[in-house]
């Protein structure tokens, strides 16, 4: 029985008991008298008013106490632009904090601080991936156009356009990031240079996708490409992705979208060189950032972790744990 003929349904029994008796309503509906007590109380001559109360408790035993609820929204007005699993991954880590992450959702969205976006639909089913576990086993590399909404005028009036190289390991989500104002292999061969004296462990293979600036693969030559022959030279393997599948650098891709949303969005620079030093503090953040996906290990824990224990903090508990079973 729905609401609106339940509503209605009692507003009928009320005028009739009004306009006749309680117990002529009785008899003729078959209510209870306790029942048209009730309701004429609550009857202000619209059936709104015979709708039935929330059951719905009004507190929990469990609930977040108002310390808690201060906490969380305190420390989300100063890291909200760091996203959920940042504030999270704060919480846990430097203030002792032990609910599970979906009641620090549920208290944003109480405070209207956060929404819950709806679910996009997947048509494509991805097979598993099987990804480096050993730093510098395997590192993704690719290029991002600087936003163009974050060049000042002047320098859009003058055509200049700046790009982001970026690599990153696999296996701990180390990343390094540098700028160019053109994209080419001479300019792919001075990343990989800096990227090389950056990283703290020795590099194995580098994953990229068919661009003109890291191969020659589609380009109507024979000759080998500056990256390849550098890459050759250094003894590193250079890996290529089937054509139009960017989903195969999924990593490096996901950190594309961080910068977007954490760096590109409130970016402001005068020239390629500021940007550049813009862009270091930026990187030194992110590799600080605790993620969700290392069990709120930044990183830079990650691979502390790894170089002190020589095992990996989250891969090789993984790995035992299917072992035991």
């Amino acid at each position: 029985m729905s609401i609106t003929y339940t509503t209605a349904r009692r507003k009928k029994i009320c005028e009739y008991a009004i306009k006749y008796s309680k117990m002529k309503a009785h008899e003729l509906f078959g209510v209870s008298r306790p029942s048209i007590d009730r309701w004429l109380k609550r009857y202000d001559g619209s059936k709104n008013s015979l709708q039935d109360y929330s059951r719905r408790p009004r507190s929990h035993p469990n609930q977040s106490t108002p310390d808690e609820v201060k906490l969380i929204v305190d420390l989300w007005h100063k890291n909200k632009q760091f996203g959920l699993d940042y504030l999270y991954g704060k919480l846990k880590r430097e203030h002792g904090y032990t609910r599970c992450r979906e009641t620090v959702f549920n208290v944003l969205h109480r405070e209207n601080l956060i929404y819950k976006p709806e679910k996009k639909k997947r048509k494509r089913v991805n097979k598993e991936y099987h990804g480096a576990t050993v730093p510098g086993q395997k590192l993704q590399m690719d290029v991002k156009y600087v936003p163009s909404e974050c060049v000042p005028e002047i320098l859009k009036k003058q055509g200049e356009k700046y790009y982001q190289y970026t690599i990153i390991d696999e296996a701990t989500s180390l990343r390094y990031l540098y700028w160019y104002d053109s994209k080419d292999s001479s300019v792919t061969v001075d990343f990989v240079k800096r990227a090389i004296r950056y990283f703290p462990f020795k590099i194995k293979m580098i994953q990229t996708d068919n661009g003109s600036e890291f191969t020659n693969r589609y380009v109507n030559t024979k000759t080998i490409s500056l990256l390849d022959r550098y890459l050759q030279l250094k003894g590193i393997e250079h890996k290529l992705t089937k054509p139009a599948t960017p989903w195969h650098n999924g990593r490096v891709e996901r950190s594309h979208r961080t910068d977007d949303k954490f760096f590109y969005s409130r970016l402001s620079f005068y020239d390629l060189n500021d940007l550049r030093e813009q862009g270091k503090v930026w990187l030194s953040k992110y590799q600080n950032m605790y993620q969700r996906k290392y069990n709120y290990l930044s990183p830079m824990e990650v691979w502390k972790e790894y170089k002190l224990t020589g095992k990996h903090p989250i891969y090789d508990d993984k790995a035992n744990s299917s072992e035991c079973k």
